[in-house]
């Protein structure tokens, strides 16, 4: 048996379908792992060349696809076509396992004969670009793509409850909800570090109330909602740490100088010891814009963080409002502002909101994810009829 894992960026495959594979591997199936090894990830190219080689060493095959990030880029997406549909053909997988809007669209295309002659094919869908709130333009052009490629996929998982319930209602196949990619909730909670230790590596105060945020620097996370509120919250008691690279790196840069809060703002780029830092840091804040159900909020949750975020989808499925922490318009600079003093003055309920956080948690743990993709896998295998 043979299984096609497939993802636009290495960095999808990497973060989110490592257990996935090995899920596949010991229902018995060979498994290669397709995606844009070389561009388009939030990896640097150097980070994406050695786990494409770590695949390698572990006997998978690998497939560059050039996957573009832009819907523009028409040229990207035949090449990225006629390579998927040529592999396909070649290896006539019985599971083909696909993500991303772009990616999952020309894989389910690329599919099309193969899943007349037998193959299975799964799209995840990580949170779709049409959802309460989103331009009208997402809805006519994303919903539409997405109601229309269900036609032909075998299953869609959706992983918060608004894409499942819209999904379930409107899409022409099998629909499935699932908690989550899969957190190691435990190996969180478990995370033992040395305060001062970490905030000299970090070059960061140990004196000061830390206040966390972790994601992309892009327009999606909207970072600059959390700085404006910081900044308005006015504490010389604490200072904002950003975990994260990307396209507006140099204008947040530009804002916290412009605003000269240089000496309480901290810029830590990508960083893969996230656990240690949510254990050292006293809340977590989350201004996002669109999220599908946001993996940064989860970890905070497991390290036991009060959680200030966006009053948006994935964010409602995980926060509950007043007891894991308060939620805002992703705008709201005050509202923001608000609740980081409203939760830095009271420690009695930062820690009874860190503690409900951690009980929450535990149903989107790892575990639970992959009981449901092994049996997600195994229906898929018996080639149901639909």
């Amino acid at each position: 048996m043979k299984a096609l894992m497939f993802a636009s960026v290495a960095s999808m495959v990497d973060l989110f379908n490592r257990d996935n594979i090995d899920i596949l591997e010991e229902l018995g199936y060979e498994v290669t792992v397709a995606c844009n090894f070389k561009e388009g990830s939030v990896y640097s190219k150097e980070q994406a060349k050695k786990f494409m080689k770590e695949l390698e060493v572990k006997g998978y095959d690998v497939l560059n696809v050039p996957v573009p990030r832009n819907i523009s880029d028409i040229g990207s997406m035949i090449r990225s076509y006629r390579i998927l549909r040529k592999d396909m053909s070649k290896k006539q997988y019985d599971i083909i396992h696909c993500q991303s809007p772009i990616g999952g669209v020309l894989c389910r295309m690329a599919a099309y004969p193969a899943r007349k002659l037998g193959s299975r094919v799964l799209y995840f869908a990580h949170g779709f670009h049409f959802f309460a709130g989103a331009p009208v333009m997402n809805w006519l052009i994303y919903y539409n793509i997405e109601k229309f490629c269900s036609g032909f996929t075998d299953c869609v998982l959706t992983l918060n409850k608004e894409d499942y319930i819209r999904a379930k209602r409107h899409f022409k196949t099998r629909v499935e909800y699932i908690p989550g990619a899969g957190l190691d909730v435990k190996e969180i909670m478990d995370t033992r570090v040395n305060r001062a230790e970490k905030c000299r590596e970090l070059n960061i105060p140990e004196d000061k109330k830390i206040i966390l945020s972790v994601g992309e620097l892009s327009r999606r996370k909207n970072s600059s909602t959390a700085i404006k509120a910081f900044i308005k919250a006015a504490r010389d008691d604490s200072i904002l740490l950003l975990c994260g690279v990307g396209p507006q790196y140099s204008m947040l840069k530009e804002l916290v100088y412009e605003n000269h809060v240089q000496d309480r703002v901290f810029f830590a780029g990508f960083r893969n010891d996230i656990a240690e830092i949510i254990k050292i840091s006293d809340m977590f804040i989350f201004t996002s814009r669109q999220e599908g159900l946001p993996v940064a909020v989860m970890q905070a949750m497991a390290g036991g963080l009060p959680v200030l975020c966006s009053k948006i989808r994935g964010n409602t499925d995980l926060i509950k409002n007043g007891r894991g922490g308060y939620m805002y318009d992703c705008e709201d600079e005050c509202g923001f502002a608000e609740g980081i003093n409203r939760i830095l003055d009271n420690k009695k309920a930062c820690d009874m909101m860190g503690q409900y956080n951690m009980s929450v948690i535990a149903r989107y743990d790892k575990t639970v994810v992959n009981d449901t993709m092994r049996k997600i896998y195994l229906s898929l295998g018996e080639h149901y009829e639909r």
